[in-house]
């Protein structure tokens, strides 16, 4: 997925926790302010939503160690609950459906004492579910309501929040209050995003940090991204005597001549083992959700595997899910029994490609891939005196390619993929 960048929100809608300690009891004390917890206001507004950004009910899992639970819902208003400091004590609020918080939470809290430290989970729609736990350090003693910032780390809203209890220590909560924030990837321009293509992915225009990325240009929401053809625009820099070729997100200039493996097609000379409108041949064009690798239109998008060998003849790409299913020529899916990967090129005379993928509206799941390339019919077969070379390369959004490259000598076949068989070719880890 995208990097979810924080952003500056409204004071009415930035999240936070409020505990308050009455009693003066023995819990741990905090330092010097924090001032990475407790960061100054934001200078710029955004509009009021209609949405309630404060708690609306008391939810289960609340223990009887908290006392007038409900006074810490709504606005806040100098009513406060108490949440005496025993052992698992908790109080647990609801935020609501519909207005479930993406950003920090802010917790208003009363009569402090003593600096203290406490904790506070964000928990999921079901009620159930944490998603992330973050400090809630309160620095501020003496009368009057005050403000804590506590720190959302996750990547997905949450409806509920739970305020643990810290032994011997007594909380005054006035009122819970969550924020929003844009998600990078959410196909909603927000924030300081220049643009957002509803995809987690780079190098289509949009990054993964919602910046337009050089030689495109983008517009709507979500996003619909193009490049711009620079050799058209005459916006390129090559030299009298070269020739200007579009690239996505960029040009390139070549020589006039045009040399192999470049070909001219039309006006302009392309590389046909890796232009998308171009594809192994002139006019080509490779699909949504389609790459030109050696002259072929390959599917891609969350995670793929692709395998290339030097010279012709019948190699089998083979990857082992997390789940323990086998994806190759023989099971090529997409369905439960690959995970939902798919088998999508089968070379059985040339030197490849073979790719495995997962469509951009398929999650593969988490965990280690093990890959393995079983080498079959070559002409000479593999040895020492006629190698096989192979690489296998591994792409994965927001992160660097990965290439496993190795010599078979001698034939191979696949058994369970294991890192102790002769086949086995490496291991990934997603994401």
């Amino acid at each position: 997925m995208k990097a979810r960048r924080d952003v500056s929100v409204s004071r009415g809608l930035r999240a936070a926790l409020v505990f308050v300690v009455v009693g003066a009891f023995g819990a741990c004390g905090v330092g010097p302010k924090d001032e990475a917890l407790l960061e100054a206001e934001p200078s710029s507004e955004v509009s009021a939503l209609a949405w309630d950004s404060y708690a609306d009910a008391v939810a289960s899992g609340t223990t009887a160690a908290v006392l007038h639970p409900s006074r810490a819902l709504g606005a806040p208003d100098g009513q406060v609950a108490t949440v005496l400091g025993l052992l698992n004590s908790a109080l647990v609020l609801d935020l609501g459906q519909g207005e479930e918080g993406t950003g920090d939470l802010r917790v208003h809290y009363q009569s402090l004492n003593v600096a203290r430290a406490a904790q506070v989970d964000f928990v999921k729609a079901d009620g159930r579910t944490p998603i992330s736990s973050s400090p809630l350090r309160m620095v501020e003693p003496g009368p009057g309501t005050h403000v804590a910032v506590v720190r959302y780390s996750g990547n997905e809203p949450y409806r509920y929040v739970r305020l643990r209890g810290v032994p011997s220590a007594l909380y005054l909560v006035d009122a819970v209050e969550t924020s929003l924030r844009p998600f990078c990837g959410d196909g909603v321009l927000g924030g300081d995003e220049a643009c957002d293509d509803d995809n987690p992915l780079s190098g289509d225009g949009c990054d993964s940090v919602c910046q337009v990325e050089p030689g495109y240009t983008c517009a709507g929401a979500p996003s619909v991204c193009v490049d711009l053809d620079e050799c058209a625009l005459g916006t390129d820099t090559c030299a009298p005597g070269e020739v200007c070729v579009n690239t996505q997100g960029g040009f390139e200039c070549e020589d006039a001549a045009c040399m192999p493996p470049r070909i001219v097609c039309g006006e302009a000379c392309v590389d046909p083992n890796t232009d998308n409108s171009h594809c192994g041949a002139c006019g080509n064009v490779c699909g949504a959700g389609k790459t030109c690798s050696s002259g072929v239109c390959l599917g891609a998008g969350h995670l793929q595997f692709t395998a290339t060998w030097s010279r012709e003849g019948d190699a089998d790409l083979f990857v082992i899910t997390p789940t323990s299913k086998r994806i190759f020529y023989n099971n090529k899916g997409p369905n439960e029994d690959t995970d939902f990967g798919q088998f999508d090129v089968d070379d059985r005379t040339g030197d490849g490609p073979e790719n495995i993928f997962w469509a951009s509206d398929r999650s593969p799941p988490r965990g280690t891939y093990n890959i393995c390339l079983r080498v079959g019919a070559f002409n000479p077969s593999p040895s020492p005196a006629a190698p096989v070379n192979y690489n296998v390369r591994v792409r994965r959004p927001g992160q660097p390619d990965l290439d496993f490259a190795g010599v078979v000598t001698q034939s191979r076949s696949v058994q369970l993929c294991l890192p102790t068989e002769p086949a086995y070719v490496g291991s990934i880890s997603y994401p």
